[in-house]
């Protein structure tokens, strides 16, 4: 028994799979105003930070939306406004930091903070981080900041008081701006096998069909209804001084379509309607007989061959299609007179 065959219409030419076609970015700006009142304003509300509104990142995802924490000497970062943004350890302390929804599913993210200089410009506060963060069987929020993981707090290594009298304090006011890209990962371990990010995208090369085409025999095929007469409804009668008559079978839709003097005359000058003979007396059969090849092939090679087969004296006495053309056009002159 043989093993099939596989006949595709269509190939593979190339895969590509992206694990970036997701990114969200987004970038956020705040302000804090009055800022050399912010801890008196904070020990009266019993709490060690301020925080910003929220704000989305990537909107498919309801739990893609974050707040910035800011506390003036480094302390808690319980800000104790929204549970879904209190849901990490107690004693997690910094000057600035980036606070997600509470989640149970993973996403990966990275981010930059900047402070805003005397002269407008953000500077950056530390490197750009890139985290993947993971999905988990409880729900917790995401907190990442410059200071979170270091002894030393404070913007830039500044006490607060060091702060206040800084270039980063315009007016007594501070402007942070954070920078996110999230690729948000919408399935959990716990549902599914396995995860996979990456889009994946392939490209197909169509394999045209192999077609042999068969060489023309238009030519041949013309010309073998002319001179077996096949399929005929005109006959083109030679009748010229002493030489024997010579009569054709044509075809008047070839012979219209190929040859102005020949519609002419199929239109006016037919003989009789009902033997559908036309007449022509002042060239000779061999000369009538090329241009009929002529105008059936195309080809000037069909005129000199006859010529040659008839013997004619014309093609006999002079070379190439000159006198071959002559030969035809003296047969057309004849027809329209």
């Amino acid at each position: 028994e043989q093993k099939p065959k596989r006949t595709p219409s269509s190939t593979l030419a190339k895969s590509t799979v992206s694990y970036a076609s997701d990114v969200v970015k987004r970038e956020f700006i705040w302000e804090v105003q009055g800022l050399s009142w912010l801890e008196q304003q904070l020990t009266q509300e019993g709490r060690e930070c301020t925080n910003s509104e929220l704000f989305e990142v990537d909107r498919t995802d309801e739990c893609s939306t974050y707040m910035l924490a800011f506390s003036p000497r480094g302390g808690s970062l319980q800000h104790e406004m929204d549970d879904q943004f209190e849901m990490f350890v107690d004693d997690l302390c910094g000057t600035l930091a980036l606070i997600r929804c509470a989640d149970n599913y993973g996403t990966n993210l990275c981010y930059r903070f900047f402070v805003r200089d005397a002269r407008g410009d953000f500077r950056p506060w530390g490197e750009a981080r890139r985290v993947a963060v993971p999905a988990r069987d409880h729900v917790a929020c995401f907190v990442g900041g410059p200071d979170l993981e270091t002894e030393a707090k404070g913007l830039f290594g500044l006490t607060f008081e060091e702060l206040l009298g800084s270039e980063w304090v315009v007016d007594d006011s501070i402007t942070f701006k954070v920078e996110i890209e999230e690729s948000v990962v919408f399935s959990h371990p716990s549902a599914v096998p396995q995860i996979r990010l990456g889009k994946a995208d392939v490209t197909f090369e169509q394999k045209t069909p192999s077609v042999e085409v068969p060489p023309s025999t238009l030519q041949a095929d013309l010309l073998s209804l002319l001179i077996e007469g096949r399929h005929s409804d005109v006959s083109i009668e030679a009748v010229y001084g002493e030489a024997a008559p010579a009569t054709f079978s044509a075809h008047t839709n070839i012979l219209s379509q190929r040859s102005d003097v020949f519609a002419a005359a199929f239109s006016h000058e037919m003989r009789e309607s009902a033997t559908r003979t036309l007449t022509v007396t002042d060239v000779p059969p061999p000369a009538l007989k090329a241009l009929l090849h002529f105008l059936y092939t195309d080809d000037f090679d069909e005129v000199q061959k006859v010529l040659r087969e008839e013997g004619s004296s014309e093609a006999s006495s002079s070379s190439g299609g000159a006198s071959s053309s002559g030969a035809s056009g003296a047969a057309e002159q004849s027809i329209a007179q």
